[in-house]
């Protein structure tokens, strides 16, 4: 059976993004250039969190299909459609919890055999466990660095 501690953080991290995030002003639309390259703004890091979760969602699919994968850090951009409407925080954690969604469909269900199981990842090989597990680990990173940044804004 699946690991449910994963389990449950892979879903805290949902919870505590809503909880945090959900119906705070972040100043209205936010363009492209505000989103790349930076960690100094809340956006910024949902953009960096929702790139990842996108790729690791089809890392973790492509594992499962018995294929290697070499990288999940490649950005995962905003469509054309996306940048001339502009985005938003909201639409960043809506598109986050979707990819987080798609990575638990996938997993929740598995032995503990798959979980076990050695794959090509793209932090090299791993478990599937082990794997799933620096994703919790850099959820952990990211909600330290937007909780310092709500307690410096105020927001």
């Amino acid at each position: 059976m699946a690991d449910q501690t994963i389990i449950d953080q892979l879903i805290a991290t949902v919870r505590e993004l809503n909880l945090e995030i959900r119906g705070r002003d972040f100043g209205g639309e936010i363009s492209a250039d505000d989103l790349t390259g930076r960690t100094d703004s809340i956006p910024a890091i949902l953009y960096q969190m929702r790139g990842r979760e996108m790729n690791a969602s089809q890392a973790v699919k492509r594992m499962l299909l018995g294929e290697a994968v070499t990288s999940d850090d490649e950005a995962a951009v905003l469509s054309e459609q996306q940048l001339q409407a502009g985005t938003s925080p909201r639409i960043l954690l809506s598109q986050f919890g979707t990819a987080r969604e798609a990575i638990l469909s996938q997993v929740r269900e598995l032995p503990d055999e798959v979980w076990n199981q050695t794959f090509a990842t793209p932090r090299g090989e791993m478990s599937l466990k082990s794997y799933l597990q620096t994703l919790v680990d850099r959820d952990s990173e990211r909600m330290q660095q937007i909780k310092a940044l709500l307690g410096k804004v105020g927001v």
